[in-house]
């Protein structure tokens, strides 16, 4: 008994050390679990793997609380899919190039923007009117979940203090989105 419990101790320290040396996952690893995490409306393992001095994380932490828990969230990310497609390492920095496909949010949005207009018309209360514009929202990604976006990204990473970190930028986001980003800065421009 004492020897098969020292091989299983002896095992068990190999395995530790083994790990401990492996240098923890790979960037590849950490932008799989942050994409997952996105597909989830994870927001404490999207935070785990933000970095911190991104002026987008804020933005995005705050997207994604809306979202967290809401019909329209998880009607946002169903859809969400990626693959890694290529990754290099360079010290303390690293980027992953992936392919990520949503619903095409632009159509989607177009056609929800479209039932929406005539609801602010309806005399409705503002309760009545979230409530209409959700359902128009999560319709309209419904309709249009054939007709997807699909970009390439290439995700920067730094090495943090235990794990790689997600540096994000526009190109993520407009990804992740859908093409939501891009909508929303052509609308922009359209009224400035």
């Amino acid at each position: 008994m004492l020897k098969k419990f020292l091989a299983f101790l002896t095992t068990l320290t190999m395995v530790f050390a083994f790990v401990g040396c492996s240098g923890g996952e790979s960037p590849e690893t950490a932008v799989t679990n942050y994409l997952t995490a996105f597909q989830n409306l994870d927001l404490e393992t999207i935070d785990k793997y933000t970095n911190d001095t991104s002026e987008t994380t804020d933005t995005a932490d705050d997207a994604i609380s809306d979202l967290e828990n809401e019909e329209t969230g998880k009607a946002f990310v169903e859809n969400l899919t990626f693959e890694i497609l290529s990754s290099t390492e360079e010290g303390d920095t690293a980027t992953v190039k992936v392919s990520i496909t949503n619903v095409d949010m632009a159509n989607a949005m177009s056609q929800a923007i479209s039932e929406m207009i005539p609801l602010a018309f309806a005399g409705l209360s503002e309760e009545e009117l979230e409530q209409k514009s959700t359902e128009a929202m999560i319709s309209a990604i419904a309709n249009n979940k054939d007709t997807t976006y699909t970009k390439e990204v290439d995700i920067s990473l730094v090495k943090g203090e235990n794990n790689w970190l997600i540096v994000p930028d526009n190109d993520l986001a407009d990804a992740i989105t859908g093409g939501l980003v891009s909508y929303a800065e052509n609308i922009n421009e359209a009224f400035s």
